[in-house]
């Protein structure tokens, strides 16, 4: 008791707890941080947030069945709209338990506080006799920003989410990062899902209001938190979430609690990077193009790869290139021509017509002999299946079924096989499933063979590396003349920091000739941002310039300096 007792005199004169009232009289805990932001948690949960004698958030946290914002997320059935009960206790100098019975549900939440950080730590009992609980939500705290705030701050009207359900979850095209930060003139806040593992959570920054005059423009911010999470009838589950409020505003420390999650959640990079310019070319023409002396579409000259003299200007026009500017390999897209099945870029990427296949071994062969790769168009969530008797129609694979799992990997196996080291993901990176297919193929393929998906969110980047178109625009209207990776800079700079050592390449969307000779060059654009550029065949002023360009950044093995 002395011990415990002496503990608590500490605290409190170190200036970083206070309890109000004692024992059972007990009404709330206050916790400071030592760069001085005052957390309050009391019978309502965490009830306000404090710094410099400002509110900057106030109200309460609680749980609530969040199945009606989704599409076709349960029945509803889970009555959690009235509270019956809150309780309140202290159990340390750092750590308050929140209890709350709401209908169907009673929500047991230990808050513990540690440096700048809250880990809200949510048990929630499902007493419904015979109905889950799919998707647990919490809210009840909102923010009030100095000035609308800036930062990595999901939101949409919930409706959106009504009409499309849980997939806009992170990960998802939509919600891209787990985590999230805000910051006014004075504080920033970083949130972060805890100990989820392979779950799809999102956070919201919900205006405080929704009216069209004032959306953007209110400071104020609900949060909301989402957790698709299914608790049984009779049954219970364990939700944490991870708050940081500090004057230190900057994007890096306020994600850093979310960088924390995402290493134990999603792993390291997988796979070795190697970041010398990487050649494309799109060998399928187009249905036009089909006749009896080019019966699969493809466009002329080193692309017709179905001929021997093709084949060879193609290993020779391609090596020659790559050789001479110390490029490490290429991808093509439309290896077996243009299907007249449709599908463009097809599902079925390792069905190459008979005179493509038997020219696809000596030009392999060639490029292993002048060290270099040689890759090829993916779609590695798609199968493409009858839609009429000329026709077919593409539908995603099930990523959860072993039978879908093994099908996409023989084919991957079959292109390696045959000599392919890298392969573009067409369609694919930015979903739950998506990630949970690249996780893995990645350990059937092993380190060595680079990917690249076309969509992204932060887990992707873990187990694949990723592939962008950029644009330039001229400034105009008050813009600024500049590059843009349509997978944003940003997020790219959050995917690297994220998981370090992972990959993005990207190819100029439009004719260098566009581009003024004194502004930045696109592979000069490229390098500073430590993407891969991505150099379309047909590019010599290009060819010319890049050795030189790669070399500042990039050693011989491909990584950056």
């Amino acid at each position: 008791m002395c011990k415990q007792l002496l503990l608590a005199i500490t605290y409190v004169l170190a200036g970083v707890w206070t309890s109000r009232a004692s024992g059972a009289d007990e009404t709330e805990l206050i916790y400071k941080t030592p760069a001085k932001v005052i957390y309050r948690v009391t019978g309502d949960g965490l009830a306000s947030i404090e710094f410099n004698g400002r509110n900057v958030a106030g109200g309460s946290w609680s749980a609530f069945n969040a199945e009606p914002w989704f599409k076709n997320g349960g029945s509803g059935k889970v009555d959690t709209k009235k509270f019956t009960s809150k309780t309140f206790k202290t159990l340390s100098p750092r750590c308050a338990r929140v209890t709350h019975a709401k209908g169907d549900i009673v929500c047991t939440t230990d808050y513990r506080f540690d440096g700048e950080d809250v880990l809200i730590s949510a048990r929630i009992e499902n007493n419904h006799a015979s109905e889950p609980m799919n998707i647990a939500g919490f809210s009840g705290l909102t923010f009030h920003f100095d000035r609308p705030p800036i930062g990595l701050m999901p939101v949409q009207h919930i409706s959106y989410f009504q009409a499309h359900g849980v997939g806009l979850c992170h990960p998802g095209h939509w919600a891209k990062f787990g985590g999230s930060y805000a910051t006014d003139s004075q504080i920033g806040v970083g949130t972060s899902p805890q100990a989820t593992g392979l779950m799809r959570t999102l956070t919201l920054w919900d205006y405080g209001s929704w009216a069209q005059d004032k959306r953007q423009s209110d400071p104020n911010r609900r949060l909301i938190y989402f957790a698709v999470a299914p608790i049984a009838p009779r049954g219970a589950a364990t939700l944490d979430f991870r708050l940081r409020v500090s004057p230190k505003r900057d994007w890096k420390h306020l994600l850093d609690p979310y960088r924390e999650h995402f290493a134990k959640t999603f792993g390291p990079v997988t796979y070795k990077s190697d970041h010398r310019w990487i050649a494309t070319d799109y060998l399928n023409h187009s249905q036009r193009a089909i006749s009896p002396a080019n019966p699969y579409g493809f466009h002329g000259g080193h692309r017709r790869i179905d001929t021997d003299a093709g084949a060879e200007a193609f290993c020779k026009k391609l090596i020659g290139n790559l050789k001479g500017a110390g490029g490490q390999g290429v991808i093509v897209w439309g290896q077996g021509g243009d299907d007249p099945r449709a599908g463009m870029y097809r599902p079925d990427f390792d069905i190459l017509p008979p005179e493509v296949e038997a020219r696809w071994g000596g030009i392999a062969k060639q490029f292993k002999q002048a060290g270099l790769k040689l890759g090829v168009c993916t779609r590695p969530r798609h199968l493409a299946v009858r839609a009429t008797w000329t026709k077919d129609r593409i539908i995603n694979i099930n990523p959860d079924d072993p039978g879908h799992r093994e099908m996409i990997w023989k084919r991957f196996e079959n292109m390696i096989a045959r000599g392919c080291t890298m392969f573009y993901l067409d369609s694919f990176g930015a979903s739950f499933e998506d990630v949970k297919l690249m996780q893995f193929l990645r350990k059937k393929m092993g380190p060595d063979i680079l990917t690249f998906a076309e969509h992204q969110c932060d887990a992707i980047m873990a187990c694949s590396g990723g592939y962008s178109e950029t644009s330039f625009s001229l400034g105009k209207d008050n813009k600024p003349t500049r590059y843009r990776l349509w997978s944003g800079v940003r997020n790219w700079e959050i995917y690297q920091f994220l998981a370090p050592r992972s990959q993005m390449a990207s190819r100029l969307y439009q004719g260098q000739n566009d581009i003024p000779k004194d502004f930045k060059a696109p592979d000069e654009f490229f390098f500073t941002n430590r993407i891969t550029p991505l150099l379309p065949t047909g590019t010599p002023q290009r060819l010319t310039q890049i050795k030189d360009r790669q070399a500042k950044y990039i050693t011989k093995q491909g990584k950056w300096k």
